[in-house]
């Protein structure tokens, strides 16, 4: 069964303190520079994890030398690139140039690399003008031959992957999809140490070459740190996975943080093994008041404050990615 697609889309998912969706960022202006934050639909320069486009009709000039991981580059328009300027790449990223786009320079030196896991795929002295459709990835060959003519052969095309978790631990898987061919249904899968998987539920495919959106909420998740990844299942029993994406573990679980008078309590649904510091902080984010406490405890009282009546911020962390930010008044 031969399923074309032409290229894979697929957003990593970054863990700050919860996780943080990266989305598609995508060229808005024509024959403009890379380094210009005004050229990107999201106001910035492409960055680790994001789905970066250039849309067919227009030319994005790369000005700089720049180094991302977990990238897709799509090139659907023109990606020209200047002297001394190049993109270096990790091995999870991919480069697809579209029917109808081209990678090239102006001036073709040895001093326009973009390089994919420490290996050359175009060197502008060597390559000159690529057009599409072709891709490079880590499994593709050095300039001459970093890009590969190979079909993708995917039955569905992924834009978007993420997860976050909400204040009682539960987490919200959301993927979106384009151009979806033979496919049946997707399988979530789950892990606490990226080596082991247990698939948690599944999904049934959506329309066909329309942007399907899906929504899957573990209400089950453990308050460790979390990997998810998506085994999408083809009709005859084919199937891919999906980048993974992670959430930060909870310190304790579902936090309750209620004040009574002027005395802040803390309570955890099960005791900490983390270490916790506990803030007071003002709105305008002046730190009024700061404790920390041992591991093993399950409630904690941040003692009476000298502070007058009104709304304050009691901020939790346990130093290792989990935080809270509270409400209160006082």
């Amino acid at each position: 069964m031969n399923k074309k697609s032409s290229l894979l889309l697929l957003l990593a998912f970054t863990t700050v303190t919860i996780a943080q969706a990266t989305t598609m960022n995508k060229a808005i202006t024509n024959g403009t520079n890379w380094s210009s934050t005004s050229t990107w639909s999201l106001g910035r320069l492409p960055a680790n994890g994001d789905s970066i486009v250039i849309p067919a009709g227009y030319t994005v000039w790369l000005d700089i030398n720049a180094t991302l991981n977990n990238v897709y580059l799509t090139i659907a328009g023109t990606l020209e690139v200047d002297k001394n300027s190049g993109l270096t790449l990790d091995n999870n990223s991919v480069v697809g140039i579209l029917n109808g786009g081209s990678l090239s320079t102006t001036h073709p030196s040895s001093t326009e690399i973009i390089s994919i896991g420490g290996v050359n795929k175009y060197v502008g002295s060597v390559d000159g003008t690529i057009t599409g459709p072709k891709y490079a990835s880590s499994a593709t060959g050095t300039s001459p031959s970093g890009f590969s003519t190979t079909t993708v052969t995917l039955p569905v095309t992924f834009v978007s992957f993420t997860a976050v978790r909400s204040d009682n631990e539960d987490v919200t898987l959301d993927w979106t999809t384009v151009s979806e061919t033979s496919n049946s249904h997707f399988d979530v899968e789950r892990s606490l140490d990226g080596a082991q998987w247990t698939t948690i539920g599944t999904v049934a495919a959506g329309a066909v070459n329309v942007e399907n959106n899906y929504n899957f909420n573990d209400a089950m998740a453990s308050a460790n740190e979390i990997s998810y990844r998506l085994r999408q299942v083809d009709i005859d029993g084919n199937a891919q996975y999906s980048r993974t994406v992670t959430v930060a573990g909870t310190a304790a679980g579902k936090t309750t943080i209620v004040a009574t008078g002027k005395t802040i309590n803390i309570t955890f649904t099960r005791p900490t093994s983390a270490t916790i510091t506990a803030r007071l902080i003002s709105l305008n984010g002046q730190v009024l008041q700061q404790e920390t406490f041992g591991p093993a405890t399950s409630t904690i009282s941040l003692g009476e404050s000298r502070v007058s009546g009104g709304i304050y911020v009691v901020y939790l962390s346990d130093g290792k990615g989990w935080s809270i930010a509270k409400k209160i008044l006082l």
